[in-house]
């Protein structure tokens, strides 16, 4: 079919979309005249459209589209306003009322929002989009509205759900990175209403989005009782609803990164209301997709996967799932017992220390200098081997370790061990502290010591060396006659 795209591209009438797309690209990637450009971008707004290609086909020729118009967009400020103006307004301009135009409206929001672009002109496109953020989220609102008790199955409710949810998009990939989160936090505030409205065609972008909302716990667990309310069959409830349950508790989720409890205490609410259907599909679509790879261990590992077995069967449902929920609770648990066992030491018996930093400046004498305290500890073998979950030196060695911290606290140490120690050293830089915190740069006082009560255990000290981190009195020490070397 002859369109004006076609003959200002003076390409055939049988020619395919591929081809099309092909040439746009091209002719837009050189030097253009205003006019001629402006002609071209109105034109192929007009072709756009679902052409009903192979996959992989469809896709190719929308990303030329989408290439050519950010070419387009790139060439002066002026056509770049003059393109998103242009886009914007045949947006707005869509009545949503017939199938075909609605499709056709659908797919440009979804060419316009997509990231083939360039950097160059995805920085272009932002500042376009932060002088238009009141217009398009004056347009998503109203759509919202709009799209509200529509029926499902209608072709034109499809093609307006299609168009909100891609347009949305462009908060994801129009922005910088790192630049706009005042746009994306104020257009989060429209998204629960948006996922609810146009559930059939959100993705993970909208997932990931809603991280910008500020109550974003509220929010997370009321999408959760929104979709085990919606009366669907899980497979036609939409990708985002899958996303949601990896970003609750799967690998890297961000309600783990930010801590679940929140979560929790908003979602028990909802949890009484649902049915035993509702709940045994929380657990297979929450709990147990988001953890396919090893979901015992996983669960044994995180504090936070707990808490939610923990909901679950604090709600005493009796249903297939959450019998196996239990006992999948109760596998972790001895898991975490055997563990600990094997990676810690039992903690029973030996000598009550009343400052801890003193009782690690005794170990420090005995297991690195004087080595007769065994096994000698090594942060690089004991992440290696801890199995309750992954330690990153790296990423936490700025900070104190907490398992370290419980292994020296639960280190017992005997009178006979005690008995050895003829002097002792309370200064900065020892091996003992850089296994707590491996980049400790002796800045604070985390490992100053307070009290010299503990002497009591060390019937043999002559010499006591300060160095900085003592912060007692030294009286106890004088009163024994030890000799106190100070700094």
């Amino acid at each position: 079919m002859m369109t004006k795209l076609h003959a200002l591209l003076r390409a055939n009438p049988d020619e395919e979309p591929a081809e099309i797309s092909h040439q746009l690209l091209n002719r837009l990637q050189g030097f253009i005249p205003q006019s001629e450009g402006r002609a071209l971008i109105e034109a192929s707004l007009e072709w756009v459209d679902d052409f009903e290609l192979e996959e992989e086909t469809q896709k190719r020729v929308g990303e030329r589209i989408n290439e050519a118009w950010s070419e387009f967009a790139l060439l002066t400020d002026e056509e770049r306003a003059w393109f998103y103006d242009t886009l914007l307004g045949t947006l707005e301009k869509e009545p949503f009322t017939d199938a075909a135009s609605t499709r056709k409206t659908a797919k440009l929001a979804e060419l316009f929002a997509m990231r083939k672009a360039s950097l160059e002109s995805s920085y272009a496109l932002r500042e376009e989009l932060r002088f238009k953020h009141e217009r398009v989220l004056h347009l998503l609102g109203g759509w919202i509205s709009e799209g509200t008790g529509k029926d499902l199955e209608n072709p034109v409710y499809r093609g307006l759900s299609r168009t909100a949810a891609s347009l949305f998009e462009i908060y994801f990939n129009h922005p910088h990175y790192m630049d706009d989160d005042d746009l994306r936090s104020e257009a989060a505030e429209l998204l629960p209403n948006l996922i609810r409205t146009f559930y059939p065609d959100c993705n993970h972008v909208h997932i990931y989005m809603l991280g910008y909302h500020e109550d974003y716990a509220a929010q997370m667990a009321g999408l959760i009782d929104f979709y085990l309310k919606l009366d669907l069959p899980k497979e036609i409830k939409g990708k985002a609803y899958y996303s949601l349950a990896s970003s609750f508790i799967g690998e890297d989720a961000p309600v783990l990164e930010r801590g679940i409890q929140p979560v929790l205490d908003k979602l028990a609410p909802y949890m009484e209301t649902w049915t035993n259907a509702q709940i045994d599909e929380f657990i297979e679509t929450f709990i147990y997709y988001p953890l396919q790879r090893q979901p015992l261990l996983q669960i044994a590992r995180s504090k936070d996967r707990r808490e939610v077995l923990e909901l679950v069967v604090s709600q005493k449902r009796k249903t297939p799932q959450t019998k196996k929920a239990s006992e999948m609770l109760r596998e972790a648990k001895t898991i975490i017992a055997q563990i600990e066992a094997e990676s810690m030491p039992s903690g029973k018996g030996g000598v009550k220390f009343a400052d801890f930093n003193f009782k690690l400046a005794v170990i420090e004498e005995l297991m690195y200098k004087q080595q007769v305290l065994k096994p000698r500890f090594d942060i690089g073998v004991f992440v290696q081997e801890y199995a309750l979950r992954e330690i990153s030196i790296a990423e936490e060695g700025d900070r104190p370790i907490p398992e370290v911290r419980e292994y020296f606290e639960r280190l017992v140490l005997t009178k006979k061990d005690l008995s050895q120690v003829t002097k002792l050293v309370i200064g900065g830089g020892q091996q003992v502290q850089l296994q707590i915190i491996p980049f400790w740069n002796g800045e604070d006082g985390y490992f100053d010591v307070h009290s010299l009560e503990d002497l009591k255990h060390l019937p043999n000290l002559r010499v006591l060396q300060a160095i900085r981190l003592l912060k007692a009195d030294p009286a106890p020490a004088i009163d024994r006659s030890i000799i106190l070397v100070q700094d």
